[in-house]
């Protein structure tokens, strides 16, 4: 089984051929049963929540995400989400590769509201709104910046130094 880590998922694909490449997965469609839930506090451990996101295409790809949430992993020098994706055949079951969870997140995350774009913006729109200054800010803004002409970029966020 191959371990992908944050760096190789970063630059794995371009936004390009990422957005593309998501494009044509919801075209092919997949089964995506909701989430389950799980409160880990409740058995005596500490407050956490355990988050596991199936998700399958019949003969090709079976996949979970598994997600953990403890708020009091600052205390640790933590962060208080973590997770991994674990890929797996879909005709055997065998598992292919276990890939970071936080930075698979981001790229999907932004190539899925690029691609979104793509269908909901003007084609020659330039000028892109920035709503938060968190983690995925800069690669919405490189994704959306793939499938449009974004050539000013404004930013709008509770912390201005993070914005610069």
């Amino acid at each position: 089984m191959r371990v992908i880590s944050a760096a190789e998922v970063e630059g794995a694909l371009d936004w390009d051929s990422l957005v593309e490449r998501l494009r044509q997965a919801f075209r092919r469609g997949a089964e995506v049963p909701v989430r389950h839930h799980h409160d880990l506090g409740a058995s005596g451990g500490p407050e956490g929540t355990l988050l596991l996101m199936p998700a399958w295409q019949a003969g090709r790809h079976i996949g979970v995400k598994i997600v953990t949430v403890f708020p009091d992993n600052a205390e640790r020098a933590l962060p208080a989400v973590m997770g991994a994706y674990l890929l797996l055949d879909g005709n055997s079951g065998a598992p292919r590769a276990l890939i970071d969870g936080p930075m698979l997140t981001l790229k999907r995350t932004a190539a899925a509201s690029a691609l979104a774009s793509s269908y909901l913006s003007q084609p020659d729109c330039e000028r892109l709104l920035m709503v938060g200054t968190g983690a995925l800010a800069p690669h919405l803004i490189m994704a959306h910046a793939s499938v449009r002409p974004i050539c000013n970029v404004l930013v709008w966020g509770r912390s201005p130094e993070k914005a610069a």
